[in-house]
C-alpha cells in the first residue's frame, strides 16, 4: 500500500469515528464498526489486537451492537462476527432522525407564545479590530470551522496559525477559497471557487462573521439561529463545487 493511500486510510477512519461519536457511538463501539468494516469477518481473539479493546470489554461491545442489528455473528465457536449490511444503518439512523424531526415539530406546534428577542448583528470596524474577533473565534472552536475567503495565503500568518491549532484540537475545517491554497501540512478540506471576495466565518454553528476581503469592517452576530443559517448555506456552496 501507497504512502499516499495509507494517508487516505487513515483520513477516512479518523472522520468516520468522529462522526460516529457524534451520532452517539462510544469510542469502544467506533473502534469496533472500523475495525469490522476493514475486516470481511473476525473473531474476538481477532478483533482485541486491531482495536486495543481487552476481550472481555469486547463481548460486551459487541453484544450491544448484535442487540442493536448493526453486526451479525455465527453461532459456531469460536463465534465470528461481521458487520451487517449498511443498508440497514442507513435505515436505522434515518428512522431515528425522521423520529427526531418529528417529535421537535410538534414541540414547537405546542410551544407557549413567547416575546420575540431580537438578534444583534454587531458592526466591528478596523482591521486590527476584525483581525482580533477572528482570532478569538477560531481559537474558541470545538467542533467545526467554516470559512470562506479569497485566499488562504491573505489571512495572514497569525489566522493560518489558529486554524492550524484547531485542527490539532481535531477540530473539522472546511474552506472555500478563491484559488487553491497551500495547507501548511494542517487538515483542512479545501474547495475552490473562483468569485469567492467576502470573507465568512462560522464556528460550532454559535458565532459568524462576515467581513470585507481587506478586513476593514465586519459584520458579527453570536447567534446560533442566524450563525446556522450562515453555515447551512457555506455548506450548500461547499458542496456543489469542485474540491481540491
Amino acid at each position: 500500500m501507497s504512502r499516499q493511500s495509507e494517508h487516505s486510510i487513515e483520513n477516512t477512519v479518523s472522520h468516520v469515528s468522529e462522526i460516529l461519536r457524534n451520532l452517539g457511538f462510544g469510542a469502544h463501539e467506533a473502534e469496533v464498526i472500523i475495525a469490522l468494516n476493514r475486516l470481511e469477518s473476525a473473531t474476538v481473539s481477532e478483533l482485541s489486537p486491531v482495536t486495543g479493546i481487552h476481550h472481555a470489554n469486547l463481548y460486551a461491545v459487541l453484544d450491544g451492537l448484535v442487540g442493536r442489528g448493526i453486526v451479525v455473528s455465527s453461532g459456531g465457536r469460536p463465534r465470528v462476527y461481521g458487520f451487517a449490511p449498511l443498508t440497514h444503518l442507513k435505515d436505522l439512523l434515518s428512522t431515528k432522525v425522521n423520529q427526531l424531526i418529528a417529535d421537535l415539530k410538534h414541540l414547537q406546534r405546542e410551544r407557549e407564545p413567547s416575546q420575540t428577542v431580537p438578534a444583534l448583528v454587531y458592526t466591528i470596524r478596523g482591521m486590527s479590530e476584525v483581525h482580533g474577533k477572528m482570532l478569538r473565534m477560531l481559537g474558541n472552536s470545538k467542533n467545526r470551522i467554516m470559512i470562506a475567503a479569497p485566499s488562504l495565503t491573505e489571512l495572514g500568518d497569525s489566522i493560518i496559525k489558529a486554524l492550524q491549532l484547531a485542527s490539532e484540537r481535531r477540530v473539522i475545517i472546511r474552506a472555500i477559497f478563491g484559488t487553491e491554497s497551500t495547507t501548511h501540512g494542517f487538515d483542512i478540506q479545501q474547495h475552490i471557487r473562483d468569485d469567492t471576495m467576502a470573507i465568512n466565518l462560522v464556528v460550532d454553528g454559535e458565532e459568524a462573521l462576515i467581513s470585507m476581503p481587506d478586513l476593514s469592517v465586519c459584520g458579527w452576530v453570536d447567534n446560533p439561529l442566524i450563525s446556522l443559517q450562515l453555515e447551512s448555506f457555506l455548506e450548500q456552496t461547499w458542496k456543489t463545487i469542485k474540491e481540491v
